[in-house]
């Protein structure tokens, strides 16, 4: 769709392909993430998670460089479309989750993937595999996994406990992708040359991801999350009272939210995934990155509409927003060195203190 979205003659084409593009990135970046946190060890989760993240800013500095060899629009898109036809090949030598394959009775091609893996890094719930009968699941036609699609959906507020979390983790989603997005498309307002400001961000973004790695290795998502989301929006609250004559020190304190607001999603995106069980896991960081994405839509119309008012509104409205994103993610239970749930069923047994609650604020263990 991508090389269609260049060559396409009229704009509704173009938008068509488009939305053909993202649905695509979306559904192979979370099932991507969602493979890699259930075949970790709880003790490599946060390792793998960060670095997994890590590539999101070499490409987003790749594309200030792209654009400055490719000036029109329709050339950047090609170039930037063909080398995902390389993701084709790859698709086919990507294993499928064990875990998830247990859950859906596939035993044999689950025992088939994990025999190939170190038994140090498989998760517990593996380990009786060599014991269970080895049969496959039967065919599940067509219409059935539609079906079945949209029983997980709904599955997601099923219990009150699921509509908390996934509540919370819809709103922290929504607020982190709006305050990336209100960042990169204020550019204008931080700096005199866009491009500069484009490959800064990228460059920031890069430690933005080993920051987090580091802090989970000794506090838990809550605290981590917390701390990356406070330091975001005061940054961006600070905008505020700096002359506009004054472009440098704009632009370094913008540089520390867009920072602090990078390294958060590495937190959030990794929380989100254990929060959930297997069962609904991939369906929940699915409906969270839409909605991360719904972020990202009423962006550049903050930044417009707040921004015609006063330069600083768009940043200033974000920071506050992350503030409350710092308190709420408090709520949630810690799900750091836990084992990922498996069934509802497990999840509706877990102790009242791994619930939503306000009790949690204090427990960061």
């Amino acid at each position: 769709m991508g090389p269609l979205a260049a060559f396409s003659p009229s704009y509704w084409l173009f938008i068509v392909a488009r939305f053909f593009v993202g649905i695509a990135g979306s559904g192979c970046y979370e099932a991507a993430y969602t493979i890699l946190t259930e075949v970790a060890s709880k003790e490599r989760r946060a390792v793998l998670g960060c670095v997994y993240n890590m590539s999101y800013p070499v490409g987003y500095m790749s594309l200030s460089l792209i654009a400055l060899m490719f000036p029109t629009w329709r050339a950047l898109q090609m170039a930037i479309s063909l080398p995902m036809l390389l993701l084709l090949v790859h698709c086919w030598y990507l294993p499928e989750s064990p875990r998830w394959l247990m859950t859906q009775g596939r035993h044999i091609e689950a025992w088939a993937i994990i025999k190939n893996v170190d038994r140090s890094l498989v998760p517990p719930i593996l380990e009786d595999i060599p014991n269970v009968q080895k049969e496959e699941g039967p065919f599940v036609p067509l219409h059935k996994r539609i079906f079945d699609g949209f029983r997980k959906l709904f599955s997601l507020f099923t219990t009150a406990e699921l509509c908390l979390r996934i509540c919370i983790c819809y709103m922290t989603w929504f607020i982190a992708a709006l305050s990336y997005y209100v960042l990169a498309l204020n550019a204008d307002n931080f700096s005199s040359n866009r491009y500069i400001y484009l490959a800064l961000s990228g460059l920031v973004e890069m430690p933005s991801y080993i920051l987090p790695l580091i802090i989970l290795m000794w506090f838990g998502r809550k605290f981590t999350g917390s701390l990356l989301f406070l330091v975001s929006g005061l940054a961006l609250m600070a905008i505020l009272f700096i002359p506009a004559e004054n472009k440098l020190l704009i632009l370094i304190v913008a540089l520390l939210g867009r920072f602090a607001d990078s390294a958060v999603f590495a937190v959030i995106i990794l929380h989100t995934s254990e929060l959930f069980p297997t069962a609904i896991r991939n369906t929940a960081i699915g409906t969270s990155l839409a909605v991360c994405q719904l972020g990202s839509i009423f962006a550049p119309y903050v930044v417009d509409i707040l921004g015609s008012s006063a330069w600083y509104l768009p940043s200033t409205l974000c920071g506050g927003l992350a503030v409350f994103s710092a308190l709420l993610i408090l709520l949630l239970p810690e799900t750091r060195n836990k084992p990922l749930m498996d069934t509802i069923e497990d999840l509706k047994k877990a102790e009242k203190r791994d619930h939503v609650s306000i009790r949690n604020c204090c427990n960061f263990s």
